[in-house]
């Protein structure tokens, strides 16, 4: 990057050069000619540094934002995943052979979007029950069991009101920058082939509603002795799907089929000597991290707000810490451990913010045990479980 020169400093380059062209200095009225006609140039030109500044980011993974991108991740075969509608199956009181035709739409009560029937349906036994599309994509459309729907118009046998049994798809929103960015950098790097850990990372991540994988030899210790072939795939959800990325069963599904078969060709991507029956897929997990902080000392009308920015900060801090897959993420880049000297880092920041003071901060697993340090284990993920102030 290059410095961007200050408007100022770009007026007084303009009517030197103006100047020395007419041979004459321009009068000291500040709307002379040759100062006004500086100034306009002065402006268009930090237009011109500025959107050559922000073109040269939009060309890097790392800075690029929206479309551009998407160009850098569509160069690098990792398109963007795009927003899925949310599918649902739900029950409707019907007299036995009364037809529900496509395309009948439904409205929830609890989030105002509505659904549409994807089939004729006919009902048996009383009952028929209904595949439902959301109109629009995301997460919004996604319901739980037991919630009703409301029928848009009558039909003749059957009754008003649908109860949800089920969700077959979940709806999932477009993935933004922050977690794409992550997928197109480890693309550029990414070492490939021959149905590697690298590679099956690459395959769980581009499945819409996991946000990162994790990918290891061996399976789970719960699972006896590991042998060859033996692969572990922990998956974190998205936080529009879990605020804590536990993945549900649904997507778990999904990850093994990504894992098993190319979506788009339907060409299997098992080796030899590699079959499902040694594919483990998994959630993650997220343990609590609990923090003991003695003696706070801050002015009374600024402490509940600096006890919310310290658990803002420490909550944030603890869910960056990731697990490390030796062999797939970069040593460079290796952040699985907390330990003390960090945690009271991320503290000290804020109580200078707040010019508050403390004796001694700890961490632990348990309220009130604390440990030195922490390092992840497979497929373990961290957040905040809570403050204790003594």
């Amino acid at each position: 990057m290059y410095d961007i020169p200050t408007t100022q400093e770009l007026f007084n380059a303009h009517l030197a050069r103006l100047e020395s062209q007419i041979g004459q200095d321009s009068p000291a009225n500040d709307k002379s000619f040759l100062k006004v006609l500086a100034a306009t140039e002065a402006a268009l030109d930090i237009g011109q540094y500025k959107y050559a500044a922000d073109a040269v980011l939009q060309n890097l993974a790392l800075s690029a934002t929206g479309d551009d991108l998407d160009r850098i991740g569509n160069d690098n075969n990792t398109p963007r995943k795009q927003a899925v509608v949310a599918i649902l199956e739900a029950t409707l009181n019907a007299t036995t052979g009364t037809v529900i035709p496509a395309s009948t739409e439904f409205t929830s009560d609890s989030n105002g979007l509505r659904y549409k029937t994807e089939a004729d349906i006919t009902s048996v036994l009383g009952v028929a029950t209904l595949s439902l599309r959301c109109v629009d994509s995301g997460t919004d459309g996604n319901l739980d069991n037991g919630e009703e729907l409301i029928i848009s118009g009558q039909i003749v046998g059957a009754e008003t009101i649908a109860t949800v049994t089920d969700t077959t798809q979940l709806g999932v929103d477009k993935e933004i920058d922050g977690d794409y960015r992550l997928r197109v950098l480890f693309a550029q790097r990414a070492i490939t082939g021959g149905a590697n850990a690298t590679d099956h990372k690459i395959w769980a991540e581009a499945v819409v509603g996991c946000r990162r994988a994790f990918c290891y030899g061996g399976r789970p210790a719960t699972e006896g002795d590991s042998y060859p072939g033996d692969r572990t795939i922990y998956v974190e959800a998205t936080t529009t799907i879990d605020a804590d990325g536990i993945a549900p069963a649904g997507l778990l599904a999904s990850v093994r089929a990504a894992i098993n078969t190319d979506s788009i060709t339907g060409i299997s991507r098992a080796v030899l000597g590699i079959t499902d029956d040694t594919l483990f897929i998994e959630s993650i997990i997220r343990t609590s991290i609990f923090v003991a902080i003695n003696y706070l000392d801050v002015a009374a009308e600024k402490e509940a707000d600096c006890k919310a920015a310290i658990s803002d900060a420490l909550d944030a801090y603890f869910r960056l810490i990731t697990p490390y897959v030796d062999g797939v993420d970069v040593v460079q880049e290796r952040n699985d451990t907390i330990t003390n000297v960090s945690v009271s880092k991320i503290l000290q920041d804020v109580l200078k913010a707040y010019g508050a003071t403390t004796q001694t901060v700890t961490f632990g697993l348990v309220v009130g045990v604390s440990i030195p340090l922490y390092a992840l284990g497979n497929g373990e993920l961290t957040k905040l479980g809570g403050v204790a102030y003594a």
